[in-house]
């Protein structure tokens, strides 16, 4: 499971995790402190979090990262075996909606925003 919600989304995602899952934490959008865990349900899946930024990785290492992700799954998006999760498409002009949805958690996938 990758997370970029952070605390809220914990307990769920670990009790989402297949037996020996991995969790990797990306970001904390909704937060970082997580007031209840139980363990115990990591354990019962021998599951483990990672957590992860890029923020202080050099330049250098971000574009091996892009030039592997190129190479690894950028096939997958040519021939359509992975697609990317569409939750809607706005044209520009309705950004502020756009934003508006994201914040308040209103959306599953990404927003397009359109030129024209």
């Amino acid at each position: 499971i990758v997370d970029v919600v952070g605390a809220p989304t914990l307990g769920a995602n670990v009790a989402a995790l297949a037996r020996d899952g991995r969790l990797v934490v990306l970001a904390l959008m909704g937060g970082s402190v997580a007031e209840t865990f139980d363990l115990r349900a990591l354990f019962a899946r021998r599951g483990t979090i990672r957590a992860s930024t890029l923020r202080n990785r050099s330049d250098a290492y971000k574009a091996d990262l892009v030039r592997l992700f190129r190479a690894a799954a950028w096939p997958g998006f040519a021939d359509g075996t992975l697609r990317p999760v569409i939750d809607r498409v706005l044209p520009f002009a309705a950004a502020a909606d756009a934003h508006r949805a994201l914040a308040a958690n209103e959306t599953v996938g990404k927003i397009v925003l359109t030129m024209g």
